[in-house]
This record gives structure tokens, sequence and C-alpha cells, in this order.
């Protein structure tokens, strides 16, 4: 019988790949044009929704809608990593 002491085998460290690092250049590059989006649209609305009134710049309600878009997305994701962990 083999067993396997934490430790005598050495700890693998994990570092970022070329996808990775991709991947964080796009988020900030998008991060920074939403940004200048929104500077730009500074023109106020009025937005109905469910019976609240809210008076706001296009550029900020816009942000807040890519905020929850980005939170819902970050909930299937883990939803669908949990689900695939317990296979």
């Amino acid at each position: 019988m083999t067993s396997t002491d934490s430790a005598t085998t050495p700890a693998r460290r994990r570092s970022g790949g070329f996808f990775t690092k991709f991947s964080l250049v796009i988020a900030l590059v998008l991060i920074v044009a939403l940004v200048i989006f929104v500077l730009q649209n500074t023109v106020h609305t009025r937005i109905n929704s469910i019976g609240w009134n809210f008076d706001l710049a296009q550029g900020v309600w816009l942000l807040g809608a890519a905020a929850v878009g980005s939170i819902i997305t970050l909930a299937v994701t883990a939803a669908l990593r949990v689900r695939r962990a317990v296979r």
C-alpha cells in the first residue's frame, strides 16, 4: 500500500496562463470603455420600473444594468461549476 504524504509531495504552484492574462486585459479594456461611455452619456432621463421612478443619467442607469448582468452571470457560472463538481 502506498500513501502520499503532503509533506513529501511538493506543492504545485498554479500560475496564470496566457488565457487568464488575456481575459484580464480584455476585462480591463471593457471596464475602461464602460467608464468612458458613462462619462459621455450624462443626459438625465426618467426611468419608470414597477412603480419606482428614477431620474438618472443614462450612463449611470446602464452602468447599473451592466453590474446586475455581471452578478447574474457570476451566479449562473458558480451554479454550473457546483453542478459539475457534484457529478
